[in-house]
This record gives structure tokens, sequence and C-alpha cells, in this order.
């Protein structure tokens, strides 16, 4: 009886771990990430081209596999920059899989050419969040302003993206950006954020941590757009400052949630 028992109680642990690794974050370069749940799949600027030295991109094998076996529900953009976003390799994913959709700001769908219905623009006047529904998943677009002076003009969207009752955050290009106070005008901690996935530039700042908790309240970091080049000493040191974190810097490597 106790050995029965014991099985038993092996068989249930062995489901119930199962039934919690159902879903997975997939790197594919830059800040691109496939994101897999147990019914529906989204992927956020994964389908771009080579752009320099410093940004890792996905291989034709990859975009190959992206198009015919991954498939993913909606392929997310966060902006029309060529490091997270390729018009070509969109539109053929789309032409390809007739039921995905597409998301992006107005400087990425109006040029697209694809089915009036494959297509998703958020807007980004102000900062009122976009629900979608899309079957199991629930996708929510805002504006999240782009760093830098020289890129004022470029519209960025951040996502929010709900998958089996896991809220996975995803910036794009963006910074703290204190003097326009972005993110108390986002209130983002109020969104019970499980995964944040961030630049990593954004945890370079000395108070950083605070920050992360104070604005975002994540419980988990992903970080990405880490360049091929950066030295050894400094990934190690970010490394050694959050100890929790996902440092993101090789294809296809994953997390399961």
């Amino acid at each position: 009886m106790p050995k029965l028992l014991f099985l038993i109680t092996i068989s249930f642990l062995s489901f119930f771990t199962r039934t919690q690794e159902n879903i997975s974050i997939t790197y594919t370069g830059n800040m691109g990430v496939y994101i897999s749940g147990p019914q529906s799949s989204v992927l956020i600027d994964g389908l771009h081209t080579q752009y320099g030295d410093d940004y890792l991109f996905p291989t034709e094998e990859l975009v190959h596999k992206i198009t015919s076996q991954l498939r993913p529900n909606a392929i997310l953009f966060t902006h029309y920059h060529g490091d997270h976003y390729s018009k070509k390799l969109s539109e053929s994913y789309l032409n390809s899989n007739k039921k995905s959709v597409l998301f992006g700001a107005n400087q990425i769908t109006k040029k697209i050419e694809a089915s009036n219905n494959q297509v998703y623009s958020i807007q980004t006047e102000d900062y009122t969040k976009q629900k979608f529904e899309l079957g199991s998943i629930e996708i929510t677009g805002i504006k999240i302003n782009h760093a830098g002076k020289r890129h004022v003009t470029v519209e960025n969207v951040g996502y929010i993206v709900n998958i089996n009752n896991t809220k996975i955050l995803h910036v794009g290009d963006t910074n703290w950006l204190e003097e326009i106070d972005l993110f108390d005008q986002l209130k983002l901690s109020k969104e019970e954020i499980d995964i944040a996935i961030l630049p990593y530039w954004m945890l370079i700042q000395e108070n950083a941590s605070e920050l992360i908790k104070k604005y975002i309240n994540p419980k988990q970091v992903i970080a990405t757009h880490i360049s091929p080049r950066i030295k050894n000493n400094e990934l190690s040191e970010l490394k050694r400052r959050y100890p929790k974190t996902h440092f993101f810097t090789q294809l296809e490597q994953q997390i399961q949630l």
C-alpha cells in the first residue's frame, strides 16, 4: 500500500510539473522572442535580417522553422527598425500562414501588403492601452517611446501578451525616459506582469533594480538586445548584479515557465 501510494504521488507530481511547464519563451535574435502556450503562440520582433555586427538575427533555417513549423498565430512588431522588423519576411509569413495576423504601429501596418483581416494597427497618439482577443490569447498594445533623441518620430509599441494566464511584457527599444515621466504614464505596475522582456541597457542604470520594481514589478526579467560583441567582463558583471535575470545571448535559447 505505501509503495502504491508512493507511485501515485510520483505520477501526480510528474504530471503537475509538466502542466506547470506549459509556456516557453525562445530567443530568435536581438529582441525577438517566440512565446508558446498549450494552444497558441506569438512571435515578437522575430522576423528581421542582418543589420550589423552588434545585432543577432535569425538565420535562414530559423526563419524557415518559424514559417513552416512553429507558425505563430500572431507576429508582433514594436517598431520598423531593421533589427526588429523585415517587411519582406513579414509579408512572406502572412502569405504562407493565412490564419495568422500581424500587429504593429501605423508606420509598419500602412505599408504591409496582406489581407485586411490579417493586419492590426496599434495607435500611438497617447498611452491608451488597446486590447485584442485572439482565440485564447489576449494582446495589449501601448505606445512606449523609443529611446534616444534622434528617434523621437519612431512609433515604438510595447505589448502585454496574456497567454495561459501568464502576462508577458515586451517594451521594444525604450529606456526609462524619466525626463518625460514615461513609466509613470504607462502604469505597468498595476498589470501584474509575470515576465518583463527588456533591452539590457535598462539594467545598466545604477538604480535600475528599484525602477523595475517600482514601475513594472515583474516576477521575472529577461534581458535582450545584447550585442554578440559584448565584452565577457561586462556581461559577467550584469549577471552578477542580476542573478535572477535571464540573459538571452544565443539563438533558440529557451526558458520554460
